[in-house]
């Protein structure tokens, strides 16, 4: 609301903005903006929430490096008589790969700082080219979905098959293996660690519809701001087709190496060799 007075009058004249007008000017307020005011605030949300997502990573990989260091420095002090050496394989290829994760996101946040200036610098210079990094990041989001898919149908697959095996097998004794012995060697509460590994597959699932509807998010905001700029549907639709397949292969060849090859050999044994 706005009241203006006349010169030569003392009354005063009152302007209501309209609630649309007022509704647009609240939802202009909450736009996230760019700090230099240069990139618009529709495509500047697309960096935003890129830039969160990495510092995230950044936070939540260096958290976990943390907690891994901890828990290797334990094992081989504080718990050093109380926990078999099995334990440092997982620790060691866990660290391994946090730190490999770790080095990734930050070359990746160097990149998105570098691209996000030079966006600003050929708006300035006038084009409305739609940058490079966006097209990547919009490839980068269906590749990522595509492989997140493949490793989650692994992970529950094989996590599956491990748990129901685990939970067979801890009270086996067949011939000379000693499974009972060997697993109660390993885990003093056997059926604590199945309810961990169900926990696990659980918790993979649930992450998986969490991040699959964020990526879905994320590909909406891209295509809302920069339409059929970005790259075509017909291309995407190439690319997925042709992922699928590379994953498809190495899926059902871990298959046949790991299940199908040992149950022929096992019935080879059983049918000629043992005879």
């Amino acid at each position: 609301m706005l009241e203006l007075k006349p010169i030569y009058n003392t009354g005063t004249i009152t302007f209501i903005e309209s609630p649309e007008k007022m509704a647009l000017k609240k939802i202009d307020s909450s736009y996230i903006r760019d700090p230099k005011g240069i990139i618009p605030n529709g495509i500047y949300k697309v960096f935003k929430h890129e830039k969160n997502k990495q510092i995230f990573l950044i936070s939540f990989l260096g958290s976990l490096l943390l907690a891994n260091l901890i828990w290797i420095i334990l094992m081989a002090t504080v718990y050093k008589e109380k926990i078999n050496n099995f334990w440092y394989a997982p620790a060691v290829i866990s660290l391994s790969l946090i730190l490999w994760k770790l080095t990734t996101v930050l070359l990746n946040t160097k990149q998105l700082n570098v691209s996000i200036n030079l966006y600003r610098e050929s708006l300035i210079e006038g084009s409305r080219l739609t940058p490079p990094f966006v097209t990547n990041m919009y490839l980068n989001l269906y590749k990522s979905q595509t492989r997140q898919n493949w490793i989650v149908l692994t992970i529950l697959f094989y996590g599956i098959i491990f748990t129901l095996l685990f939970w067979w097998l801890k009270d086996v004794q067949w011939w000379i293996f000693d499974f009972s012995g060997w697993i109660r060697a390993i885990a003093h509460n056997p059926e604590n660690i199945g309810i961990v590994l169900i926990t696990i597959l659980v918790v993979t699932l649930v992450m998986h519809i969490y991040f699959t509807i964020y990526r879905k998010k994320r590909i909406i905001d891209i295509q809302s701001f920069f339409g059929n700029e970005v790259i075509s549907q017909l291309e995407i639709d190439e690319l997925v087709k042709e992922k699928n397949k590379q994953y498809a292969k190495i899926f059902i060849l871990s298959v046949l190496i790991t299940l199908v090859f040992p149950f022929f050999i096992w019935i080879i044994y059983k049918k000629f060799i043992k005879k």
